[in-house]
């Protein structure tokens, strides 16, 4: 299935790559947009992954989802950073992962521009384009952080912002990407140290959580009691050594 999955991930990525002319909407939220691509993307995934796995379920960001089972599950972003795709900051990337009882198995992050695609598969390590990859070991004085600033949900902002000022002055300094997906991929490659943000939604962490854990970060969602990849929560990602003092930093800005 790893093989398969990849070079269905790939060709979705040229659906990215060729796009011309494109219709962009406006869905619920602030600056909340939609592209016809993001549409176009994923229905080739859905025909693709459910032929790959019959039988298994989708939750993708640009439908009407039912709620998360145990049945085998697929969690796309077809298109996450799609304010970067539509002002071409060609910084955006597919989002795929396998849920089985509820937790994922497999995670891909593919950045069609760079031609990079981060892969993990539960037990069994993370690699970038078949290379094993390992977060870093860097203190948080010295760390590089990214995080997430939640646009759709303005009420956020403020509390991002000044969680995002706190780091900038307390550690090495910090980035603001805008896409979830590849700043877990990130972390999981030793390029960020911390990665977060104080709302996401399952298909923005599903497959980069795995990626952060299979190569030996530390991922959690710090508002719940158990990870819940049916919600949309707060997320934290970090290198063990950063770990516990970035969730001491975080916890005034939580809830």
């Amino acid at each position: 299935m790893k093989q398969s999955l990849q070079t269905i991930v790939r060709k979705a990525g040229e659906l990215i790559l060729n796009a011309e002319a494109f219709r962009v909407e406006q869905k619920e939220g602030h600056a909340n947009f939609v592209t016809s691509v993001d549409e176009e993307v994923q229905r080739f995934l859905i025909a693709e992954l459910q032929q790959l796995l019959p039988g298994s379920c989708i939750i993708g960001e640009e439908q009407e989802n039912e709620a998360l089972t145990d049945a085998p599950t697929w969690v796309i972003d077809p298109l996450d950073g799609t304010t970067n795709f539509i002002h071409s900051y060609r910084f955006s990337a597919i989002s795929v992962a396998l849920l089985e009882n509820r937790m994922p198995v497999l995670g891909v992050v593919y950045q069609p521009y760079t031609n990079e695609l981060f892969f993990a598969e539960k037990g069994k390590g993370a690699c970038l384009n078949d290379h094993p990859i390992h977060v870093s070991n860097t203190s948080i004085d010295h760390a590089l952080i990214g995080f997430g600033t939640s646009p759709y949900n303005v009420e956020l902002a403020d509390k991002s912002m000044k969680a995002a000022l706190y780091f900038l002055q307390h550690a090495a300094d910090v980035r603001r990407c805008g896409s979830a997906a590849l700043d877990l991929a990130y972390v999981a490659a030793g390029r960020q140290d911390v990665y977060f943000e104080l709302i996401l939604r399952p298909w923005d962490y599903a497959a980069g959580s795995l990626l952060v854990q299979e190569a030996g970060g530390c991922f959690a969602m710090p508002e719940l009691e158990e990870a819940d990849y049916g919600r949309s929560t707060a997320v934290l990602a970090a290198n063990p050594e950063c770990m516990k003092i970035a969730a001491e930093w975080l916890k005034p800005f939580w809830g």
